[in-house]
């Protein structure tokens, strides 16, 4: 009983401590610089196929190479989490804030949170700043920009965004839309005429007293602030002008009418249409850098190209002068072995010709010898 009680814990916590393992791994490939990206990846993806693990190597080999300003985002998550997470908790305490506002409660706190966020926004662009220095990258306006927005739209955004900014895995830059849950109307005492192209019409069943004059913006309050919303990072707070002392029959504004739906798909296609040129700028600067790459490795190629052919025309020379100098050895050597030859067969006819000039000397002598017996034998005849 007591083995099968604690068999499926042990099976959860591997597959617990794995999926970490994947979590930490991921965390590390979007910490690298980028030109090492896809070669750590494509390594820790080998790795796991070869321990078997299979749908961990299929994931990591789906890892997209983030652009250069996720990786800064990435980068800074890993670097200063403490920075971020200060960050993100200012980001909460300013919603809290906007939704007593809204709800007609103080306004103050709204005040006062807006300003922590803006301040703890601008510490961390001096930490984004502080890193591209750091890894030799130009801070360029649109890569500022871009990573200015991915903060604040994943601040104000939903927890599953803060969670992958948090993780530091972005792969690109995050976009906001600007109809997000802060609007962009100013929030304290009423709105001011909305400026466009086409004055706002009038609502149901009310004229405007002069139909050819746009519709006056309604003061706000006496005393009220005017607050900006994280929408206008940039703005100071300003106070709102006192209202002047109402007349003997005090005018009843009529309600500002909210922005027509037309304005509202206008300014989202033109911050699409803002965003695209900008991600499309991003994506020619990054083929422009790969192709400057690309290039100078060509120059690279073509010039050892040059000095192997070069090398190579040299060793073909010196294996043409040592060929002819074996030849002239071989030469050498075959009319020195001719020689040799002719030299033994003239000693062997010179031997040949010793032999029988010995065989004949040695006739000779036989016959002298003969001849001297034989007058001896005379001499001893004559003798008286």
């Amino acid at each position: 009983m007591s083995s099968h009680s604690k068999a499926p814990p042990r099976s959860g916590g591997k597959r617990g401590s794995s999926e970490a393992e994947i979590a930490t791994r991921q965390r590390e490939l979007y910490a690298l610089p980028l030109d090492q990206f896809t070669r750590a990846r494509d390594a820790l993806a080998k790795e796991l196929a070869s321990k078997g693990r299979a749908k961990d190597a299929q994931a990591i080999r789906k890892l997209k190479r983030p652009v250069v300003g996720a990786w800064v985002v990435n980068r800074l998550a890993q670097q200063q989490p403490e920075h971020l997470g200060e960050f993100l908790d200012s980001a909460r305490a300013l919603e809290k804030a906007h939704r007593r506002a809204m709800s007609g409660l103080a306004s103050e706190p709204f005040k006062e949170a807006n300003r922590a966020f803006q301040q703890s926004l601008d510490a961390l662009m001096k930490d984004i700043t502080a890193l591209l220095a750091a890894t030799g990258r130009p801070a360029t306006g649109d890569l500022i920009r871009q990573v200015e927005e991915t903060l604040r739209t994943a601040a104000l955004g939903t927890e599953e965004e803060r969670t992958v900014l948090t993780q530091g895995t972005l792969t690109q830059p995050l976009r906001s839309s600007g109809f997000g849950s802060f609007s962009p109307l100013l929030l304290v005492g009423p709105s001011p005429a909305h400026t466009s192209r086409k004055p706002a019409r009038a609502p149901p069943g009310r004229r405007p007293e002069k139909p050819p004059a746009p519709p006056a913006p309604a003061p706000p309050p006496a005393g009220g602030k005017v607050l900006r919303g994280p929408w206008t990072p940039r703005e100071d707070e300003v106070e709102a002008p006192a209202r002047p002392p109402p007349a003997a029959k005090p005018r009843i504004a009529p309600p500002v009418p909210h922005p027509p739906k037309r304005q509202a798909r206008e300014a989202a296609a033109a911050e699409a249409r803002h965003q695209r040129e900008a991600e499309l700028r991003q994506l020619r600067r990054e083929a422009k850098q790969r192709a400057d790459e690309a290039a100078r490795a060509d120059r690279s190629a073509r010039q050892a190209l040059v000095r192997t052919q070069a090398a190579l025309r040299t060793t073909k020379g010196k294996t043409l002068q040592a060929r002819r100098a074996l030849e002239n050895a071989e030469s050498q050597v075959r009319r020195a072995r001719e020689a040799l030859e002719g030299a033994e067969e003239a000693e062997r006819v010179q031997a040949e010709e010793a032999s029988r000039v010995d065989e004949q000397a040695t006739a000779a002598k036989r016959e002298l010898t003969h001849a001297r017996r034989h007058l001896e034998q005379a001499e001893s005849r004559v003798r008286p």
